[in-house]
Order: C-alpha cells, then sequence, then structure tokens
C-alpha cells in the first residue's frame, strides 16, 4: 500500500531574506537607544555640561533694567556678576577692575527674588519618537503607532537660568537654581513602520516592519536634563513597496524625548 504524504509549502526562505535587514536594523537601534540613554546618567561629561549646570561664563541678564553681558563667578553658595561690554564673548581682562556684585550679600534680611541668566547656542541631540499620529487618508483611518526609531537633530538653544535665594531663621541662606531650556531646528533619521495589507491597500500580500527615512522641523524643551517636545515630519518607505504605502510622503506629528549630545 502507497502512503501518500501531503505536499507542504516550501519553507519561506525568500521571505526570510527580505525582512532580515529591517530585523537587523531593529536590533541596532535598539542597542544604540540602550547605550546612549544609559550615559544620560553615568556619563561625568553630561553631568558637568553648562546646560545642566550653572557654570562660569559668559550670560545676558538685566541689570538695572536693561540686557546686558554679564559674567558669572560661583562663590559656594553665592555668585558674582562681573559687567562687561556688549559683545565680548571671551575675557581676558582682569576681572578685579571690572563691575561686580556679589549676590547674596551679607547684609541681605529677605528673601531674594529671582534673577535671570541665558544664553544662546548650537544645539546637537539624539532624539527618539515614541508616538507619532498619522491623519487619515481617502481610505484609511487614523492611526497612532510606536514604531522603533532614531533620529539626530540640529537647532537653535537658549537656556535660561533662574537663581533665588532665602534665609531661613537662623540665618542660612539657600541657593534654588532652576534651569529650562527652548531649541527649533530640524531632524533627520530612520525607523521602521508596520507594512500589511491593510496600509497598501491589498497590494502585498505579508506583514513585515519596513525601514522608513523620517526627515521634519521640532521643537524641544528642556526642563533639567530631560528633554521632550513636538516634530513634524515626514516618512519615506525605503523597499520597493513605496508606491503602495498609504503614508508615503504624508506629514504626521510625533511626540519626541531627547539626549543632548554637545
Amino acid at each position: 500500500m502507497t502512503k501518500l504524504i501531503p505536499e507542504t509549502e516550501p519553507f519561506p526562505i525568500k521571505t526570510i531574506l527580505q525582512n532580515l535587514p529591517n530585523q537587523i536594523f531593529n536590533y541596532c537601534v535598539q542597542l544604540i537607544l540602550c547605550l546612549l540613554f544609559l550615559s544620560l546618567h553615568g556619563c561625568k561629561s553630561l553631568n558637568n555640561s553648562p546646560k545642566y549646570k550653572f557654570e562660569d561664563g559668559v550670560y545676558k541678564s538685566k541689570l538695572q533694567g536693561e540686557k546686558q553681558h554679564v559674567y558669572i563667578e560661583n562663590d559656594h553658595d553665592s555668585i558674582i556678576v562681573y559687567a562687561i561690554n556688549k559683545g565680548v564673548k571671551k575675557l581676558s581682562v582682569d576681572t578685579s577692575v571690572m563691575p561686580k556684585s556679589k549676590t547674596p550679600s551679607k547684609k541681605s534680611l529677605k528673601t531674594i527674588g529671582e534673577n535671570k541668566y541665558w544664553q544662546n547656542s548650537f544645539d546637537i541631540d539624539f532624539v527618539t519618537i515614541p508616538l507619532k499620529f498619522r491623519p487619515s487618508t481617502s481610505s484609511f483611518p487614523r492611526q497612532l503607532s510606536n514604531n522603533l526609531n532614531g533620529a539626530v537633530y540640529l537647532g537653535y538653544r537658549n537656556d535660561t537660568y533662574g537663581v533665588s535665594y532665602t534665609k531661613n531663621p537662623i540665618g542660612h541662606v539657600s541657593q534654588k537654581i532652576i534651569h529650562y531650556g527652548f531649541s527649533a531646528g530640524i531632524i533627520t533619521g530612520f525607523g521602521t513602520t508596520a507594512m500589511n495589507p491593510y496600509n497598501t491597500n491589498n497590494n502585498i500580500s505579508i506583514e513585515y516592519d519596513g525601514m522608513v527615512w523620517t526627515k521634519g522641523i521640532a521643537v524641544l524643551f528642556g526642563v533639567g536634563k530631560f528633554t521632550f517636545g513636538l516634530i513634524g515630519g515626514i516618512d519615506h518607505l525605503l523597499d520597493d513597496n513605496k508606491e503602495y504605502w498609504y503614508y508615503q510622503g504624508k506629514p504626521n506629528l510625533g511626540a519626541a524625548v531627547g539626549l543632548n549630545l554637545n
């Protein structure tokens, strides 16, 4: 008696090979994300960055109601503010001959109000976009996606430091510094997106993670070491199915978190 062996579908090697670059990309991006965010907590250079600490240097502030360049020198729980000429960036003069004031003074009897000092700088960040909102198309509803991605941000940043002091009943003075930043610029990077028959009008029959190139503009806010913001971007699928993907070249809105690199 001859036993019939049911015919089986050949092993889908072609499909696996097609998806292999995307899988490798996912693993690489995950590794980079882990390393970068670990460095946020352990890297000494980041902890000492002037974007996070109110360090000695040239700032802008208001002195007697006028915006001026000042040089800040930290002295334990006090700061010495030197008035300098407008536009001076590198000081090669003797600070002993420059007009200065020390805050707080020993004669201060009440809480000293907040004084603000700010700096402007060029900014480089690594950002990831954990959530993307994609508007509806003619045949597909609105989507909220959370695919893996990473991008480099380039922009112009303003860092502001609010310095205030309080004196307790026994005369001890404590310093309080509040730091926040604002930045606007552009992003470019790579990510993944879900590809399936539903978002390609049934022009493909498999499901996989496609690789996309992301570009756009961003507005970022910083409080202490934490950076977050909004990104308006456009995604371009980088494989042959880009002509079928509903969101090819279409705008999206994303929520971003970032790590400062300079």
